[in-house]
């Protein structure tokens, strides 16, 4: 099925990254072989920019062929249905927010009809849907949400993630809907782990942190030779509470930076991106297996010579 939804020649996913899925980036991964994204959260709610991208990329690559990460309320969801259907996109990620429930007026009910008059249209069109997860879902929530599969996050992840292993919530996911694809997200780096998963029953796994400090990523030089430097161990586990869930944010710390910001930490994210030493970057246990700067070519090479 990974060549009939994903059309890419290898079953790795671009993992969408908050500024640091770009364009460049999304061209590279196609080029290689890999399956690009683009994420919502990048664009800071200027649809437009998105756009701008999507045509840069196709353009490129002659092909619409990507993977795009949306927050329910980052965009208008006319403009989501909107981008969808004018560039035919074959997978999209849903992120609810932080629990289920992406705005804290909305019921489980009222939700599901958002969801309905969202996502229908697109299914209708081929479009397959996929939510970014931290905890098992049951099948009757994914029918009544039209999901087609699940990006599972966890405690290997960066950004935003849960304290529960990818793996075991993955083969709990696997039991839970055998009919869902899933796309296992983060902490990724080897061809044993990419084997594992496929052989697991994923459909694709999904490479953050590895990409991010690629060659063709556009994070600062300096700031990729810093954290080639570091591993798993050197990164910092912030704590975030919704609505009674823990999260746990995946960060590596250069400096403090001590400026305005939003509860995300997107200025000081940028700043990290961009080389500055009183930043931060959101990278996962990926950091483990980068030694080097790599290009996209190498690094999917690598990851998939085992299957």
């Amino acid at each position: 099925m990974t060549q009939q939804v994903f059309q890419s020649r290898y079953p790795i996913l671009e993992a969408c990254m908050n500024r640091g899925s770009t364009v460049e980036l999304a061209v590279a991964v196609h080029a290689a072989g890999g399956y690009p994204s683009l994420c919502s959260w990048t664009y800071n709610r200027h649809s437009q920019a998105m756009q701008q991208d999507l045509d840069r990329f196709v353009k490129l690559t002659n092909s619409n062929c990507i993977h795009l990460s949306f927050e329910l309320n980052e965009f208008d969801h006319q403009v989501i249905q909107d981008i969808v259907r004018s560039y035919n996109i074959p997978t999209i990620e849903i992120i609810y927010g932080n629990t289920n429930i992406y705005c804290s007026t909305d019921s489980e009910s009222e939700l599901e009809v958002t969801l309905l008059n969202l996502l229908g249209p697109l299914k209708e069109q081929g479009t397959r849907i996929f939510k970014r997860i931290y905890d098992t879902v049951d099948q009757a929530t994914m029918d009544r949400h039209l999901l087609d599969g699940f990006c599972i996050k966890g405690l290997e992840s960066a950004g935003l993630g849960s304290y529960t292993p990818i793996r075991e919530t993955f083969l709990k996911q696997r039991e839970l809907t055998p009919s869902a694809m899933l796309i296992p997200y983060g902490g990724v780096g080897t061809a044993d782990q990419v084997r594992d998963y496929i052989e697991l029953g994923a459909e694709m796994v999904a490479v953050g942190t590895v990409l991010a400090l690629s060659a063709e990523s556009t994070m600062a030089t300096e700031t990729k030779l810093a954290a080639i430097q570091k591993q798993s161990q050197d990164l910092v586990q912030l704590t975030h509470e919704f609505g009674g869930v823990k999260r746990k944010q995946s960060v590596l710390k250069f400096g403090n930076y001590s400026g305005p910001d939003d509860p995300n930490g997107t200025i000081g994210l940028v700043r990290g991106l961009n080389g500055k030493t009183d930043s931060h970057v959101y990278l996962g246990h990926g950091i483990d297996h980068v030694t080097e700067i790599l290009s996209c070519q190498e690094i999917i090479q690598r990851l998939v010579e085992k299957i």
